[in-house]
């Protein structure tokens, strides 16, 4: 072993104090320990009670005012949605109604102008009969009829020249008789034959104009006026 090295006394009678007698802890203070509950009387109950009642009812009134908002928001709603419908079904009824309306426009005039067409096919095949009688029964009619219009507007003891076919010369002269049995005078109407002119027609020659009797045109004028009205089986 080293001569250098030394044993040094460790000491051990050094005392050693604790830290509690030190430093020691503060007491609790007695404001600071909690107190016993007390036990509620029976006011605190019934208050307790009381408040109780009366926070339900006001959870049910407020329940019953979100109620009521609900309902009349639902309310609105539904009006306005109502409202809507109902202003789209009375367009669409005022629609519909229009439509309705130029339809039956269309089949008023198209049952108009059916009665009217029937009407003028009745009316002209009465008006073929009648002639077809009238013809038959004073087949020189129209030219005595003519000629009296002609007497009346030429100038007294004027020549007329009655142009007919030749078929109709005795029924002509016939009709003379009496107008000029009437007059008192001849009326210088001289009667020539035309095989050209038709049966039942007659040209009537003055010297300051002449009327002629043509029943073809006639009927053709008759024709035309009633074309926009008879139907096509009438114009056949």
């Amino acid at each position: 072993m080293d001569g250098s090295a030394t044993i040094q006394p460790f000491g051990f009678d050094r005392v050693f104090t604790l830290v509690e007698e030190a430093f020691p802890l503060p007491a609790p203070t007695p404001e600071l320990v909690p107190a016993p509950a007390a036990e509620p009387t029976a006011a605190d109950l019934r208050e307790m009670v009381l408040e109780l009642e009366s926070r339900i009812e006001r959870l049910h009134a407020d329940h019953r005012d979100e109620l009521a908002r609900a309902r009349t928001d639902g309310f609105e709603a539904g009006v306005r949605q109502a409202r809507a419908e109902r202003a789209e079904a009375m367009l669409s009824a005022t629609d519909a109604l229009h439509a309705a309306l130029d339809d039956i426009d269309a089949r008023f005039d198209a049952a108009t102008r059916a009665m009217i067409g029937e009407a003028g096919a009745v009316a002209l095949h009465a008006a073929e009969m009648l002639a077809g009688h009238a013809i038959d029964a004073a087949p020189a009619r129209a030219i005595d009829e003519a000629l009296g219009r002609a007497l009346e507007q030429v100038a007294r003891a004027t020549a007329l020249v009655v142009y007919a076919n030749p078929a109709m010369r005795s029924d002509i002269e016939r009709l003379l008789e009496p107008r000029q049995a009437k007059a008192g005078r001849a009326l210088g109407v001289t009667v020539i034959d035309d095989e050209a002119v038709a049966q039942g027609d007659a040209r009537i020659e003055w010297s300051a104009g002449g009327l002629n009797v043509d029943a073809a045109a006639r009927w053709t004028a008759v024709m035309a006026e009633l074309a926009t009205v008879l139907p096509e089986r009438a114009l056949a």
